[in-house]
């Protein structure tokens, strides 16, 4: 795995740690992650819709944790991931940034 390609992925299961800590907190929010998949559904390609199932049953039946793995499967998950509507912009630009090496600050 490339270096750019490395670095993505540590930004999505960085963003993808922090909504699951999110919905753990706040379970009401899984609807707005089956609202997002919903949605997909309608305009996202099929090719995907292996995808979207698994979050459904990961949403539905837990463990939410498996979006985590840090297997080729779970990466895959963390890049079709419905979760990102759950953090506020603040979080989201946080993590980014320090993805980036760059503080909040700028």
């Amino acid at each position: 795995m490339d270096f750019a390609h490395s670095l993505s992925d540590r930004q999505s299961l960085l963003l993808n740690q922090a909504a699951i800590d999110v919905l753990s907190r706040q379970p009401g929010l899984v609807s707005k992650a089956l609202a997002t998949l919903e949605h997909w559904d309608r305009v996202a390609p099929t090719d995907s819709k292996a995808l979207r199932d698994e979050w459904r049953d990961i949403l539905l039946r837990g463990p939410l944790e498996r979006a985590l793995a840090r297997t080729d499967r779970g990466q895959q998950l963390r890049q079709a991931s419905p979760l990102g509507r759950l953090l506020s912009p603040t979080l989201r630009l946080e993590i980014i940034r320090s993805c980036k090496g760059r503080s909040s600050n700028t």
